[in-house]
């Protein structure tokens, strides 16, 4: 064969592995935090204090962690077909974790009720602080699964 018809042939198949990879990419799943073992285990509240006396500290401390987070569900969120458990204490509504439900999980979540003590695992993802007071800083953590009550 002449040399073109070998760089015509070797680009196709660089294009084809290309394209096989993109493919994959673009339809690849995240992993499922169920069997995961958690990075740390920390109270909903301690975390949330955690962060509001020095966030920058605590976001380093936790980037790129699994957290396995208790406490007291204060609240269920199921708008917008997303299903969003909020963590913390009945005394202190201003401040909590709301935890992102994973929605493979999300019947397990809606089952929930307030009041319960329960242990979300999940992947943190951020804090909003509130600077006013007025409505409360949050943690934030993703791809939340129910792992069970302490």
């Amino acid at each position: 064969m002449r040399k073109r018809t070998w760089v015509i042939l070797g680009c196709g198949v660089v294009a084809a592995i290309i394209a096989m990879y993109a493919y994959r990419e673009y339809h690849r799943a995240n992993k499922s935090l169920a069997a995961v073992e958690a990075d740390a285990t920390v109270e909903a509240v301690g975390l949330v204090n955690e962060f509001l006396t020095n966030d920058s500290v605590a976001y380093n401390k936790y980037r790129n962690k699994i957290l396995a987070v208790h406490g007291m569900v204060t609240s269920i969120d199921t708008a917008a077909g997303d299903c969003t458990v909020v963590l913390g204490d009945t005394i202190a509504l201003s401040s909590a974790v709301r935890c992102l439900v994973d929605s493979g999980f999300a019947a397990t979540a809606i089952a929930l009720k307030r009041g319960d003590h329960i242990t979300l695992k999940g992947a943190i993802t951020g804090f909003k602080k509130d600077e006013t007071g007025l409505l409360g800083s949050d943690v934030e953590l993703n791809r939340c699964v129910v792992a069970g009550k302490p």
